[in-house]
Parts: structure tokens; C-alpha cells; sequence
């Protein structure tokens, strides 16, 4: 587990155990008793990426903020959105986009398959990765103004990229070539979340999925979290405010791309609210 969301969990476990034992009150944030809630914004995370495309033989990740001057910052739209339905269950969903390009002199060669990009000639690169969360939970455990559930869900991942430039075709000779990957990546998880309020305009908001899996020709391990606010200064819409985590670190193993990804971001996610 790395220290940025080791840190994140510990917030999130100092942030719940003393909130369950503050005095209740019936009056409370619409999250904790709305059917549905909405939530759309802006996510502005830092990133590291990594990519790794294998040809006959294993090759080295390739770094795109390092060796294609990628920007390790992003700014992103973002959709949550939950349903609550019989006594205790729940449906919540998530969505946003990763996407960056760039190009520079190469400053070492670069494997892509069985292509070599030579050092010193000029590459372009392009990466794009759209992320759906679908989940499914249960409430275990309630009160006026908390709640904490557990569940199941899959994240969805359509992943491609593409590097073009000049490739070694001899000791002495280059052309230029462009190489591309694409795939579609699900990843089932199992997760928990936490809702406390202490008035009718703010409640506090956290959840954490994980799971480490192979499922066919895909394999690795993903943890999607947040922690934050929601302030709703009128009945059923409101602000959110929060700390968002996603790290994903995968391997691919099809016909026509055997690799890895490896994707980290982290930062703050602000976005209207409605409950109804």
C-alpha cells in the first residue's frame, strides 16, 4: 500500500470513530434521507502515468511525464450520482476522464513492442483513459445522522494510447512510424462508505474501494477513494468538497497488446450537489 493512501485511510478512520458518538439529531443532511443524489464537477489531481507495451520479449515502463514532457497535473470533469431503494440498499455510480499528450527530443530510446524510438529524434504521444464506477451496497449500520455500508461493484476502464516518431529500422537508418494500444479494462472491487451529519446543511462523506484480482486477460490492483464536505445552504442543492484518490497498477495480457498500465492521481474534486 503506498503513503499517500495509507495517509487517506488514516484520516478516514480518525474522522469516523469520534463522529459515531456525538449526540444525534433527527435533523440532518438530505444525503443521509434522499432517494437520489447528483453531484457534478471538476477534479484537479496530480498524475503520474506509466505505460508498458511488451513484444517478444518483457519491456520497460515508459515514464510520459519524464520522457514526453506530459504535464503531471489535470483538470476533469467528474459525475457521482446515488440511488437508494428498498430499506437498506444502495446503487452509486462515478465517471470521469483521463487524457494528455505531449511531445519532446527523446533523451533514451524508447520500446514500444518490438519498435525502437531513438534517442534524439523527436516523439508524440497521446494518452486517453475513461473510468466508470458502478457499486452496489448495503447499510449495516445507522443511526438519526450517520451511516455505514458495505458492497460490491466494478470500475471500467477503456484505456488508449499511441507514440509516433522515428524508429531504428537498421544500426544507421530510421523511419517514421506510429504504434497504438487499446483496451477495455474491468476491475471488480469490494468497498465501504461512511455518511455522518450534525446539521441540516453539512455532512461529512467518505468511501474506499480496493481489490487486488485477475479476471481473463486482465490482472492487478485498484484503490479508489474520497473524504470531504457537503455544505446545502438550500433544501436540495448544495456543495461538495473533497479529497479524491485513484491508483490503478495493471497488466494486459491480449492479442493485440501484452503490457501494464500504471496510473496514480490524487487532489481536490469541487462540484455542485442535488438530492431529491
Amino acid at each position: 500500500m503506498n503513503t499517500d493512501f495509507r495517509l487517506f485511510l488514516v484520516m478516514l478512520l480518525v474522522l469516523m470513530m469520534p463522529v459515531t458518538l456525538l449526540a444525534q439529531s433527527t435533523d440532518v443532511h438530505p444525503i443521509l434521507t434522499d432517494k437520489f443524489h447528483l453531484g457534478l464537477g471538476f477534479f484537479y489531481p496530480d498524475k503520474t502515468l506509466k505505460f508498458r507495451v511488451d513484444g517478444t520479449v518483457p519491456q520497460p515502463e515508459i515514464d510520459f511525464e519524464e520522457s514526453l514532457r506530459f504535464d503531471n497535473t489535470e483538470e476533469t470533469g467528474s459525475l457521482i450520482f446515488g440511488w437508494r431503494f428498498g430499506e437498506k440498499w444502495q446503487v452509486q455510480g462515478q465517471y470521469w476522464e483521463v487524457s494528455d499528450g505531449g511531445g519532446a527530443i527523446l533523451d533514451e530510446d524508447i520500446e514500444w513492442e518490438d519498435l525502437v524510438f531513438k534517442k534524439g529524434t523527436f516523439a508524440n504521444a497521446g494518452v486517453g483513459l475513461d473510468v466508470a464506477r458502478i457499486f452496489f451496497g448495503r447499510r449495516f449500520s445507522s443511526g438519526p445522522n450517520y451511516e455505514f455500508g458495505l458492497g460490491a461493484g466494478v470500475h471500467w476502464l477503456e484505456i488508449h494510447a499511441f507514440l509516433e516518431g522515428q524508429i531504428l529500422t537498421s544500426e544507421e537508418n530510421t523511419e517514421f512510424e506510429r504504434a497504438a494500444v487499446e483496451a477495455d479494462f474491468p476491475m471488480p472491487n469490494i468497498g465501504a462508505w461512511y455518511h455522518y451529519s450534525w446539521s441540516p446543511r453539512w455532512a461529512l462523506t467518505a468511501r474506499a474501494d480496493w481489490l487486488s484480482a485477475s479476471v481473463g486477460d486482465y490482472s492487478g490492483g485498484m484503490w479508489n477513494g474520497l473524504i470531504g464536505v457537503q455544505w446545502a445552504p438550500f433544501r436540495h442543492f448544495g456543495f461538495a468538497l473533497s479529497y479524491n484518490y485513484f491508483s490503478l497498477d495493471g497488466d494486459v495480457e491480449k492479442s493485440d497488446w501484452r503490457g501494464g498500465v500504471g496510473l496514480k492521481q490524487g487532489g481536490p474534486f469541487l462540484g455542485l450537489t442535488t438530492t431529491w
